[in-house]
């Protein structure tokens, strides 16, 4: 009986730990993170993109105050760069900006200190074939086969002078590009060093050669070493309509009189991007009478070009420049003798006012002839080159030949 009793008293012992009332576990609340995105835009700076994202100017000065302790490039801030900022609980955790696909800053959290970093991606090139057929666009047909805007846009440029895509393609049509991709971590950022491109079908067979010649100048060409551009661009605007064409007799909207109207107008929204539609020099920027803000420029071979009404001019732009083919030189508006948003481009040869639209431009220059036999070289290696692949590649595909 006593065993039995110094038995009990051991297992009560042993178990009172287990039946005293355990206290309750206090559950940690999960973190909440916030994500604050937004993009420099044009006039921007990152201070002022930071403060209108936080709202925050403590927090923004601390952020500027680290970007400039490891020399954050800011000058070359441009619109377009992305800035996240991530809060945990309220409290700021990690700042980024992504200075393209390829610079990536970071300022994160450190106890009470703020420190900074940088990162460059392993940026991967490889060089590849893409050959496919047009099914129903060419828009389409190379997305279809997995290839982005950015191509089409590449390729359709390069031949802008040659085949209007939106009415000369046809189904069973066939293209081909040699190009090089580049990745930043496997992750694919663009097209770069297209070499070779052709376009085959009802419209014609038609090649585009890139070559520099050992002054630096380059382009792309055809087999015979013209260039597949002409003097002139087509068009001061992308996207946009004529509302009004070239006529030697047009009833004037504003002062009702029958009178020549001596250039198109192009409708378009107010600031919409115009461009100088050659090389040239800027002869003239201001006010001028009926047509608003007017820029007038020179061009070779005795051409003259006028874009009226503008809203504003672009930055930098002065008399006396020499801007590019392509470049910004102003912006569409409404300024002068103007009923809406448009417009008004006047084309002159020796003086005398042309029509844009049935104008034969001449050809922008081909490859100089001391250097045409170097451009012939060049020429045939990519031929060669890509006729052999090209047997070896289905339709429709993309090939990497090179890494």
């Amino acid at each position: 009986m006593r065993v039995v009793k110094i038995f009990l008293i051991l297992m009560f012992l042993l178990l009172l730990p287990f039946c005293k009332k355990q206290k309750p576990v206090r559950e940690e609340k999960p973190a909440e993170y916030s994500i604050f995105r937004t993009t420099i835009k044009r006039g921007e700076t990152v201070e002022i993109a930071l403060k209108n994202l936080t709202n925050d100017q403590q927090l923004t000065t601390s952020i500027l105050n680290t970007l400039k302790i490891f020399e954050f490039p800011f000058r070359r801030c441009k619109p377009g760069d992305s800035i996240i900022v991530l809060k945990k609980n309220g409290n700021f955790e990690k700042f980024t900006y992504y200075q393209g696909p390829t610079v990536i800053y970071y300022i994160l959290k450190d106890n009470s200190h703020l420190v900074g970093a940088m990162k460059h991606p392993f940026i991967e090139k490889s060089m590849v074939i893409i050959a496919g057929s047009i099914q129903s666009t060419l828009y389409e047909s190379m997305l279809k086969i997995g290839e982005t805007p950015e191509l089409v846009y590449k390729f359709a440029d390069i031949f802008a002078w040659e085949i209007d895509f939106t009415t000369e393609t046809q189904e069973g049509d066939s293209f081909f590009v040699l190009a090089e991709k580049s990745f930043a971590d496997s992750q694919f950022i663009g097209y770069k060093n297209i070499s070779f491109v052709r376009y085959k079908g009802m419209v014609g067979d038609y090649y585009g050669i890139y070559y520099k010649d050992p002054d630096g100048y380059d382009d792309f060409y055809n087999k015979k070493g013209e260039s597949l551009r002409k003097a002139l661009l087509k068009s001061p605007l992308k996207y946009s309509h004529i509302s009004s064409y070239f006529s030697k007799r047009r009833f004037h909207p504003i002062l009702k009189i029958w009178r020549p109207h001596h250039g198109l107008d192009y409708s378009a929204p107010i600031g919409t991007p115009v461009s100088s539609i050659g090389d040239g020099v800027v002869t003239f920027k201001g006010w001028r009478g009926g047509y608003g803000n007017l820029v007038e420029i020179k061009h070779k071979n005795n051409y003259k070009t006028r874009y009226g009404h503008l809203s504003r001019f672009a930055w930098g732009l002065y008399q006396g420049k020499h801007v590019k083919m392509g470049e910004l030189i102003g912006y569409v508006g409404s300024t002068g003798l103007s009923t809406g948003p448009h417009l008004h481009f006047e084309l002159h040869k020796n003086g005398v006012p042309i029509n844009p639209l049935t104008v034969k431009l001449p050809r922008a220059p081909s490859v100089k002839e001391k250097y045409l036999a170097l451009f012939e070289q060049t020429r045939d290696s990519l031929l060669t080159l890509c006729l052999n692949k090209q047997s070896e590649i289905r339709s429709d595909s993309t090939k990497i030949i090179k890494k």
